[in-house]
């Protein structure tokens, strides 16, 4: 089972993929709206090929259009590095320590011009087709 988090403005704020990354989150759970989605609509989200809306009731997951230049691409991988550098100094003991510094290297070191620019698709779609290891930043404690 999978889970959209969303904000008492029914904002989307997290995204987990089970109940395990759920609780890793440190969020106060009763204080958020908790989702449960199917796998699909959990990984189109994930993916950044859609968005999640929440209208207090209901979730609904409508296709994105995506599209990065270089320059796009490089300020991207710096706003969820940064999120990572905030988990990452306070969350040594979490369980996703390891896997998140791991993400965090691979933005770092990645070569955007190694890639066919623009993108024309989300960076995690682009990493679920290739097989990459990733992070929405929505799943980052």
């Amino acid at each position: 089972m999978a889970y959209l988090i969303f904000n008492n403005s029914n904002d989307l704020v997290k995204i987990a993929a089970n109940d395990s990354d759920r609780d890793s989150l440190n969020l106060i759970l009763t204080q958020h709206s908790v989702v449960s989605v199917s796998d699909s609509d959990f990984l189109k989200v994930r993916t950044g090929a859609s968005f999640a809306s929440y209208d207090g009731t209901n979730a609904t997951i409508t296709e994105a259009e995506n599209y990065f230049n270089e320059e796009s691409l490089k300020k991207y991988f710096e706003n969820v590095v940064s999120l990572l550098n905030s988990f990452l100094s306070e969350n040594m003991d979490n369980s996703l320590y390891d896997d998140m510094n791991n993400y965090k290297n691979y933005l770092l070191s990645f070569d955007t011009s190694s890639i066919t620019l623009p993108l024309n698709k989300s960076w995690e779609e682009y990493c679920n087709e290739n097989s990459i290891v990733f992070y929405h930043p929505l799943q980052i404690p």
